[in-house]
């Protein structure tokens, strides 16, 4: 493929949902290697923004109750990034 797929779990999914009853998470992101690449070029790091868009989580107090978010590469089980609320203003 030519860029980054997120996703959670269908469990997490669900977990969201009965947490947060007004979030509508999503299955999967897609975003093409040019277009992360240009959003943090000019914007900022990609990952702070992706996933309160695959939570369905708009809300700046419910966002800091996830404390730490781990972006894992599916095939290597690899930790490729690592937010908390300390490091991002989430």
């Amino acid at each position: 493929m030519d860029g980054y797929s997120f996703s959670i779990t269908p469990s997490i999914r669900d977990l969201i949902k009965r947490l947060f009853p007004n979030a509508y998470p999503a299955n999967n992101i897609f975003v093409g290697y040019d277009t992360k690449s240009d959003f943090e070029f000019y914007v900022s790091k990609l990952e702070s923004h992706i996933y309160p868009a695959l939570l369905g989580v708009d809300n700046e107090n419910d966002l800091n109750q996830f404390g730490e978010i781990l972006f894992i590469d599916t095939q290597t089980g690899k930790i490729l990034h690592k937010l908390t609320p300390r490091d991002e203003k989430i």
